[in-house]
């Protein structure tokens, strides 16, 4: 049997979704699945066959060290095939392959570092070059749509890209959460969700609603997660004077079930690769309104499976929104072409077939 480490240093988020659906799905294709990082993802609730290993985002000292331990690792665990989720992990997976050994190396990078904000151009630059170092330790990069891909290819020899989409399993027909059914009762609801830290755009959506009130005074929003910036957020709904509109409703226990219900989606963040929300939404037969960044355009073809919007533009969102919530036509023909775009392009099995294909061919024909 293949023996797969996923090496991850998010337990959360999209990248944790991510490497929990790989850690379940693996398996029925043949392969023996272990992860490895700072606690199992948490979508797993546990894993059986998790090792630990002390990954942290910001960029230290003691990195150096991570790569003797993952290095001990290796040689412990003996995988054949060694696939690093997110751009710490990525560099700390790579470098300790450097030595010699068998195991075949893939990255994920879920947003190349190099791509972010920064505020002096040398620092992208810096991160440009590491990416660019490291690319030839790496026997194929996995971008999860073709927008990463396009990054990748500045940084890695092109014929080492290959591109696997995100995938969502088929949830059918289901209730509601509680908390939305309650909020429809008193108007439309737009809902979000996702962490609350710098990037996602939770901001952008509150700014926007002031102008969708204008026009759609009983509109609810419900915006589900948690994270470092919740306490600017709530600040910011009050200065506006939307706290009887905007509603912070925490962590949702079910996705799919928190987007049920929902009259629009909004995902309004300023950066992203693949988001799952956004996958989740359509199969839920939501309408999505999102800001046109990363990979989304490539799931939602403005106009037939969602609208799309600038990113960091209020105004632009709130037309957007005030758009799909005047037009029950255009709501029901969004929600029916997302849930059959995700059920023919974006489904997990389709996820974990592509990416045995990868796994297969790197293993059948090692490195270039």
């Amino acid at each position: 049997m293949t023996r797969v480490l996923l090496v991850h240093q998010p337990v959360d988020g999209g990248v944790g979704r991510h490497v929990a659906d790989l850690a379940v799905g693996l398996p029925s294709l043949g392969y023996e699945v272990i992860t490895c990082g700072p606690a199992p993802p948490a979508a797993l609730n546990g894993h059986p066959d998790h090792v630990h290993l002390d990954l942290r985002r910001p960029v230290s000292r003691r990195d150096l060290r991570l790569v003797a331990d993952l290095a001990r690792i290796l040689d412990r665990v003996r995988p054949d095939i060694v696939h690093a989720h997110s751009s710490k992990a990525g560099a700390v997976a790579r470098l300790a392959k450097l030595p010699g050994r068998n195991a075949r190396v893939l990255y994920t990078p879920h947003g190349f570092a190099f791509a972010g904000h920064f505020r002096f151009r040398a620092e992208r630059r810096a991160y440009r070059a590491v990416e660019r170092g490291l690319g030839r330790l790496t026997d194929r990069v996995v971008c999860v749509c073709q927008a990463e891909a396009r990054l990748a290819r500045l940084v890695v020899a092109p014929d080492r890209v290959r591109v696997v989409y995100n995938g969502v399993p088929d949830r059918g027909e289901g209730p509601a959460a509680a908390a939305v059914e309650s909020l429809a009762r008193r108007g439309p609801v737009i809902s979000a969700l996702g962490l609350m830290r710098a990037g996602k755009g939770f901001e952008t959506l509150i700014d926007a609603m002031p102008d969708v009130i204008a026009q759609h005074p009983l509109a609810q929003v419900a915006i589900w997660g948690n994270g470092p910036e919740q306490p600017a957020l709530r600040e910011r709904a009050r200065m506006l004077d939307l706290t009887e509109t905007i509603h912070f409703l925490g962590s949702a226990a079910d996705p799919v079930a928190a987007l049920r219900g929902s009259t629009v989606f909004a995902m309004p963040s300023w950066r992203e690769s693949f988001p799952y929300v956004v996958l989740e939404a359509m199969s839920a037969g939501v309408p999505v309104v999102a800001s046109d960044v990363g990979g989304v355009r490539e799931a939602i073809a403005d106009g037939r499976h969602g609208l799309l919007v600038a990113p960091q533009d209020p105004a632009a969102l709130a037309g957007a929104l005030a758009r799909a919530l005047a037009d029950e036509d255009l709501r029901a023909r969004l929600g029916a072409a997302g849930r059959h775009r995700v059920a023919t392009e974006f489904s997990q099995p389709q996820m974990l077939s592509r990416l045995h294909e990868v796994y297969t061919e790197i293993l059948d024909f090692g490195r270039f």
